[in-house]
């Protein structure tokens, strides 16, 4: 797999568990259990005598795993992490003799100031890790970054948990959330490999964020559209917005001018990044609809699920930020 092409799957993906392997006895059931919860990426870090040993055992037993070494501090560290089959390269921080490395691997530096994002965007690199992301201003600073650095993603890690990724997976400069929280050392050690699977599930849950927002009625034209909308209006008191395809009545209720998808109609389910939404739920064998995808700078906005639900449509939609 090409450089490009592993950064496209980790911005897919969204989240990245951070792992510390004290056995390599335990690398594999780490990868299954990391694997069930939803999550086909680690970084596994140099911490350890067996870290080395352990990427080349994952990548045995799951190629299309993606395995990245990570608190790579020296070329010799990062030159030992490829010929175990690390697919991508993490450092703590900023280097030249790291981003000379890049050109070989996708090399993920840690960056927490401009000066160093720009030395970063200056070697070629468009991917960086927020680290530590807590104690250098959160959410705050690595959106703050996004201004002058609008071609650059950002991977934060540290500090961060289940109970506060939803900030980070909510800024647009995000290209996934790396943490240990996805499998703590004490649960490794302890070899509870089901707990791992259900934090890894509740993150992703957690990640996605899926929340109905509306309701669409299929009309055959625009003057029914606009006859439900306001006869809806007149019973519960809802505003009408008309609009030349569709009418929204209130917040929750739109009325389409014409006979859209689904048999009934649709129901639109924002999430905080239609990427990540559909890289998971094509996981699970779910199909979308290409023709009804909607694009904005690259970024799919819309895209409908190819199956019916009790003859509703449904639609992923990027949810406002």
């Amino acid at each position: 797999m090409n450089k490009e092409s592993v950064l496209e799957k980790l911005g897919h993906i969204g989240l990245v568990p951070v792992a510390v392997i004290d056995t390599v006895a335990h690398a594999v059931p780490l990868a299954d259990a990391i694997k069930a919860g939803g999550i086909d990426t680690a970084e596994i870090t140099l911490r350890t005598d067996c870290a080395l040993e352990s990427i080349a055992m994952i990548k045995e037993k799951h190629p299309d795993f993606l395995v990245g070494a990570g608190t790579v501090l020296n070329t010799e560290q990062a030159e030992k992490a490829i010929k175990a089959g690390a697919d991508y390269i993490v450092s703590p921080g900023l280097s030249a003799e790291m981003l000379r490395m890049q050109n070989d691997i996708p090399v993920i530096p840690g960056c927490t100031t401009a000066t160093e994002v720009q030395a970063a965007v200056n070697a070629g690199i468009r991917t960086v890790k927020f680290f530590p992301a807590n104690t250098n201003g959160g959410v705050s600073a690595c959106m703050s970054l996004s201004a002058p650095f609008s071609q650059v993603k950002f991977i934060p890690t540290g500090g961060i948990s289940l109970s506060n990724m939803g900030d980070y997976a909510r800024c647009t400069n995000v290209a996934a959330i790396g943490g240990g929280w996805l499998c703590t050392s004490s649960d490794i050690q302890s070899e509870n490999w089901s707990g791992i699977t259900r934090t890894v599930q509740e993150s992703v849950k957690k990640l996605l964020e899926f929340e109905v927002v509306h309701v669409g009625i299929n009309t055959k034209e625009k003057d029914e559209g606009r006859d439900i909308s306001h006869a809806l209006s007149k019973v519960f008191g809802f505003s009408v917005r008309e609009g030349e395809l569709s009418n929204f009545v209130g917040t929750g209720i739109e009325v389409n001018n014409f006979v859209g998808l689904g048999e009934k109609g649709h129901i639109a389910v924002d999430t905080n990044r239609v990427a990540w939404a559909e890289h998971h739920l094509r996981r699970i064998g779910v199909k979308f609809r290409e023709d009804s995808r909607v694009m904005a700078n690259g970024i799919t906005m819309v895209v409908y699920l190819q199956e019916e639900f009790g003859g509703f449509a449904i639609h992923l939609r990027q949810r406002n930020k």
